[in-house]
């Protein structure tokens, strides 16, 4: 499982808005929401209702009915950048007209701008990130699940597993450099 820090997926975001505003939305989209690649290109105009995302997700995952994240950083803004962007679109249009290896080979692109790790350059990384964001924040495994989609809380337990081993690499490094 692979997350980015904070100020990696800053970096993202900035090289991709930097680029063009649809691949800055895909990859905000799929990070706020913990959305897969194929989620986050079949969304349609339709889907931001009431300033909220309304999407089914793949996989026997739980339906994404999330409201639009607001934040006082406009890189984190999905609420406004987002209300701006879908209002150009017409309704049952696809609010990002790519395929989803189209979605892989942007964040690929901005993933290597921004500087990121090659093993950290993929979609899938933003979905694994917001859920290590909010077990790291809240320890609340129930909210991971809700936020991801999980139908099972046995998913989420891989946000618990990691930080706990991030803990432990960092304990024992930790040790091994005491005197």
């Amino acid at each position: 499982m692979q997350a980015i820090t904070k100020a990696e997926l800053l970096a993202l975001l900035s090289a991709a808005r930097a680029h063009k505003e649809r691949d800055f939305l895909m990859i905000l989209v799929a990070y706020c929401h913990g959305l897969r690649a194929s989620e986050v290109v079949s969304i349609l105009q339709d889907n931001i209702q009431d300033a909220h995302l309304v999407v089914a997700r793949g996989k026997h995952s739980n339906p994404c009915n999330q409201a639009l994240v607001s934040h006082v950083n406009p890189l984190l803004d999905e609420r406004t950048a987002l209300l701006g962007f879908a209002g150009k679109s017409k309704p049952g249009e696809l609010l990002f007209p790519v395929t989803r290896r189209q979605f892989l080979r942007i964040v690929r692109r901005h993933a290597e701008t921004a500087g990121l790790p090659p093993h950290k350059r993929n979609c899938h990384m933003l979905k694994h990130t917001m859920g290590s964001e909010i077990y790291e924040k809240t320890k609340d495994l129930e909210l991971v699940q809700l936020r991801l989609g999980h139908k099972e809380e046995s998913s989420s337990l891989i946000y618990a597993k990691r930080a706990t081993e991030i803990k432990a690499d960092a304990e024992t490094e930790r040790v091994l450099n005491s005197d």
